[in-house]
């Protein structure tokens, strides 16, 4: 299912090609569509100088109605993939390509091709597989660390600020499913790398992801993992524009709008809910209020006070279609499991 802000493309009038410059930050290339073909063109075509395995689209002023990207692996092209804008306004939420060189992007606003307005972002994370998780302490979920999945500090430029979490807000990480486990530790250095750098957001938004075989990822700096630091208060997230204050983001590796998640990262997001909600006393199949602090994809003016429950989807504040429709439906399943004991 698609966000409902999609409008049909055009049918591909012309296809040109560029090479890309490399940028040395990181693995990451940048190129500027204006420079890949003419105008009139509703396809741009792009060769990277080096292979990348996620990319994004950023922007600047007003977003695109409708963002669309597809790769090719060898001489074989994926399925055209919808990019959602990630709640800051500035770009596409990432894109899990696997490894390749070769994109093609196509965007519209209105009846309008606004392609030559995008910019490519090509990252070739560090494709080296994670430890296995630790155990968690007092009751925590075990998790892959920080440092054992490989975040680069030096981009952590954002300053941590503290709350008390009231709710759960539930995302999946969209783009695509077709990853393995053993890659996920790589989709999370690329989705770092863009959240921090390319949105300009200094750290990545979430406070944990989940891949598909219930591997917990720790997501946003700051963040007590266990339970003997938890009187220090849980850190302010940035993954619900408007809402992050009071709110502990837990994001789903994959894309849900046509297919579920799987059993084992419903379990995990359930225990984490569970542990995290627990540690403040709040039910997780119950109700709280959150104050909107207004954003530019929210749904809620800035002082809006709007109740929720204390697990809730994306969607719910931000005009967008996260966690996909199928992901959204697993929310009672997994306000069902928070409430149990930790086996």
């Amino acid at each position: 299912m698609r966000s409902l802000l999609c409008v049909p493309i055009a049918m591909l009038l012309a296809t040109s090609t560029a090479h890309a410059v490399p940028d040395t930050r990181a693995g990451t290339e940048h190129v500027a569509l204006r420079d890949v073909a003419e105008q009139r063109d509703a396809t741009r075509a792009v060769h990277t100088a080096r292979p990348f395995s996620v990319l994004g689209l950023t922007w600047d002023g007003a977003a695109p109605d409708d963002v669309e990207v597809r790769v090719r692996t060898g001489e074989r092209w994926s399925a055209w993939t919808h990019l959602d804008p990630a709640d800051s306004g500035r770009g596409t939420e990432p894109l899990w390509t696997g490894r390749t060189d070769t994109a093609e992007v196509r965007a519209r606003r209105g009846a309008a091709d606004v392609t030559d307005e995008l910019r490519l972002v090509a990252i070739a994370p560090d494709p080296s597989p994670a430890p296995a998780p630790r155990e968690g302490r007092g009751g925590g979920p075990a998790v892959v660390t920080r440092a054992e999945w490989g975040a680069d500090e030096h981009l952590m430029t954002w300053p941590p600020q503290r709350t008390t979490t009231k709710a759960i807000t539930v995302h999946h990480t969209a783009g695509t499913n077709d990853y393995a486990c053993a890659q996920s530790a790589e989709l999370v250095r690329g989705i770092f790398q863009y959240h921090a750098v390319e949105l300009k957001w200094g750290d990545i938004g979430y406070h944990a992801l989940v891949d598909k075989c219930g591997t917990v990822f720790e997501g946003r700096a700051g963040q007590p993992w266990d339970a003997a630091d938890a009187g220090r208060g849980d850190v302010i997230g940035g993954h619900v524009a408007g809402f992050n204050r009071n709110t502990f983001g837990v994001a789903m590796m994959g894309n849900f709008d046509q297919v579920a998640p799987t059993p084992e990262t419903v379990r995990a997001v359930a225990r984490i809910a569970g542990w995290k909600l627990g540690q403040v006393g709040v039910p997780p199949d119950g109700r709280t209020t959150l104050t909107a602090e207004g954003a530019p994809r929210s749904k809620f003016p800035a002082g809006a006070r709007v109740p929720l429950p204390t697990i809730f989807g994306h969607r719910d504040v931000s005009n967008t279609a996260c966690p996909g429709q199928h992901g959204y439906e697993q929310l009672d399943a997994i306000r069902a499991a928070a409430r149990q004991p930790a086996p």
